[in-house]
């Protein structure tokens, strides 16, 4: 039986365990390599401003892997010998394997910009959910969360309504926040985030961010208590040092297969979809799930490897606390409760499958 190893438990991984019957009937032997427990983003920043449990979107790898008799190996990738066809685990395990496909995430980039010790990353989403903690340890807080885009403009927005913070700055490095938004739709979070008491500061590129206060490109420093590095995502440190990409992550092309290596599979956020550039988001991670599953069905069998197409448009929306949403699909936008009842609908729906 030829061996699988899936490094990683994200969105496509869990739906790969799931389907895990399929691919043992296919004549493969399937093994995980990844952490016992998945969080999921959708429910991130509501989860780390603590407006909603902490386990609200936290999925037991492990409990999902016994359910389909799939091995997990519950420890973290340390290294990858692509011609040897064998991966090494943190702990010092060796997982020997014939075709592995990694699914390993995003962390938050800071290019140019010094970040100091003690700055919180929202991703991985371990250092998000240090923020509870901290909050619950500063009363009346000031937070500075640094990028404006649907991240930093989610926790932003929520923390400003969470009981004992005390000030909340949103820092971008552009003339707007929210640039790839509707122009109606930007304009409309910033009237909710000014009602709210944020301090919106646009045009304000930061050289450093530290433990108590950021600096900026014009010589200025602003102080608080605890920072939020939101800025665009990036892959792991891991993907460079495993030689197998780069900060863009791994090349892949239309099948998945990482470009010099058909042995070598990449899906969501670590992936660098070499036809296109793609946004990390889930929802990219959720429908490469279905093809990395009938991609490897097809190659047990035999047969043309089918290819990942993009969508053109995907529905997001921002869950901005207190009650309300922000849905934008293209250049459609509407705002209110029913935009985050549809949120916790279309979350709990995806959660269910993997509980």
């Amino acid at each position: 039986m030829p061996d699988l190893l899936l490094v990683g438990a994200g969105h496509s991984h869990l739906h790969l365990i799931a389907h895990a019957r399929a691919l043992t009937t296919a004549g493969y032997r399937v093994r995980v390599l990844a952490p016992r427990f998945f969080d999921y983003s959708g429910l991130a920043s509501a989860t780390a401003a603590g407006s909603v449990p902490a386990d609200a979107g936290r999925i037991d790898v492990r409990a999902l892997a016994q359910r389909h008799d799939v091995e997990l190996v519950e420890d973290t990738l340390s290294g990858l010998d692509l011609r040897g066809r064998c991966a090494t685990t943190t702990g010092g395990s060796r997982l020997a394997y014939d075709v592995v496909s990694l699914n390993i995430g995003s962390v938050a980039a800071a290019p140019g910009m010094e970040v100091g010790d003690g700055v919180l990353r929202v991703k991985p989403l371990s250092d998000l959910a240090a923020l509870a903690a901290r909050l619950a340890a500063t009363p009346d807080a000031g937070l500075s969360v640094v990028g404006g885009g649907s991240t930093g403009i989610e926790l932003a927005a929520h923390l400003s309504v969470r009981a004992g913070v005390g000030t909340v700055r949103l820092l971008e490095s552009g003339p707007e926040i929210g640039a790839d938004l509707p122009p109606r739709a930007r304009r409309r979070l910033v009237r909710l985030l000014d009602r709210r008491g944020v301090e919106v500061c646009v045009d304000a590129p930061v050289r450093s961010v530290g433990a108590h206060q950021v600096g900026l490109d014009d010589g200025r420093t602003l102080g608080h208590d605890i920072a939020l590095l939101a800025t665009g995502l990036a892959a792991p440190r891991l993907v460079s040092e495993l030689g197998i990409g780069d900060v863009d992550g791994i090349p892949v092309t239309t099948s998945l297969q990482h470009v010099d290596q058909p042995d070598t599979y990449a899906v969501g956020d670590c992936a660098h979809f070499t036809p296109q550039p793609l946004a990390r988001i889930g929802v990219h991670g959720v429908r490469q799930g279905s093809v990395l599953l009938a991609s490897l069905l097809a190659r047990a069998a035999g047969q043309p490897l089918p290819t990942y197409t993009p969508q053109g448009r995907a529905l997001a929306i921002l869950d901005l606390g207190d009650g309300v949403g922000l849905a934008v699909r293209g250049r459609l936008w509407w705002y209110g409760g029913a935009a985050l009842r549809l949120k916790r609908w279309i979350d709990r729906r995806w959660l269910a499958r993997y509980r």
